[in-house]
């Protein structure tokens, strides 16, 4: 923002809503870390991306592979390799023809008068020498490609991710969908399959970070782990409360917090060696949460707890 003036007063603190006001705390961030004289922020806010993928087991964690469905190839889970877990999609494609690999369908996409999105991705890594795979969006027969990654070459790293998006336009009929990983070329070079999502949108075409239950706070399986699909909920928007202890047994070591500033020993509020700091009352900050120490390199520790605001 520029050419800000006092007449913008409004726009600089949010006055909470009654409903946010009894909103008990969803969003959590717990930390433990060592501070220095340099300020740092245990936390920050903002709404993060929001995501979620069809494919019930994207990891391979689970020994159930039958939701990917072969084309010219032999698959297996494997423990060989993994880019996440402890597992990976090992696809052998049969050195026949061009396209072996393995495809999944989508459940059916329902009918929208408004435009619809989908995406798919995956990472890949060759079992030994390099060839080409892609990633490729096609209709529920598998014959109309609809999206494409390209070509891209394997490496004997995890560092190749494909991608694909395709916009469905406004009242399509109903219809399923098919990810395909295949060769571009005809080989037998054996490859591994790993974070693999599909998603249906209704605002963009963009690629989304790879989401599956496991990843994190804020992740969820929908059902059983491995073996249903999985959503990134909203990161915290809205400070409400904090607890923070100062772990240090060194009475100079003072650490000093403050909120949607960045810590001083005349800003922050003083955490002394020892001691634990808590917020016994809802507060609303939307910024960050911020410490510094007076001196050395005290460690804290504890949890910052919030909502999501909108």
């Amino acid at each position: 923002m520029a050419n800000e003036r006092h007449t913008d007063v409004r726009g600089w603190e949010i006055d909470s809503s009654t409903r946010q006001s009894i909103h008990p705390y969803t969003k959590y961030t717990p930390f433990r870390s060592a501070t220095s004289t340099t300020a740092a922020n245990l936390a920050t806010v903002g709404q993060g991306e929001i995501a979620t993928n069809w494919i019930t087991n994207p990891r391979v964690e689970a020994t159930d592979i039958t939701m990917f469905t072969v084309t010219g190839s032999a698959i297996s889970r494997s423990t060989a390799q993994q880019a996440v877990g402890a597992a990976s999609l090992l696809v052998n494609p049969a050195n026949s023809a061009t396209g072996e690999g393995v495809y999944w369908e989508s459940p059916t996409l329902p009918f929208s008068v408004t435009p619809q999105y989908i995406s798919a991705q995956c990472v890949v890594r060759g079992a030994s020498a390099a060839s080409a795979v892609k990633l490729e969006i096609r209709d529920a027969a598998g014959t109309t490609v609809l999206a494409t990654s390209g070509a891209n070459n394997l490496a004997a790293d995890w560092s190749t991710r494909l991608t694909a998006s395709y916009g469905i336009d406004g009242s399509t009929t109903a219809a399923a969908y098919r990810i395909y990983i295949v060769t571009t070329t005809n080989h037998n070079i054996n490859f591994y399959l790993d974070k693999i999502m599909f998603e249906a949108r209704e605002d963009t075409l963009a690629i989304s970070t790879y989401v599956d239950g496991a990843t994190g706070i804020g992740y969820k399986w929908t059902g059983t782990a491995n073996a249903s699909t999985s959503l990134k909920k909203p990161d915290m928007t809205v400070i409400r409360g904090i607890t923070i202890k100062n772990e240090s047994g060194t009475s100079a070591e003072i650490v000093y917090v403050s909120f949607d500033s960045t810590a001083t020993s005349t800003t922050g509020i003083a955490v002394l060696a020892g001691t634990t700091f808590e917020t016994n009352y809802p507060i609303d900050f939307r910024d960050n949460v911020s410490v510094v120490a007076a001196q050395g390199t005290p460690t804290v520790s504890g949890v910052v707890w919030g909502i999501a605001g909108y």
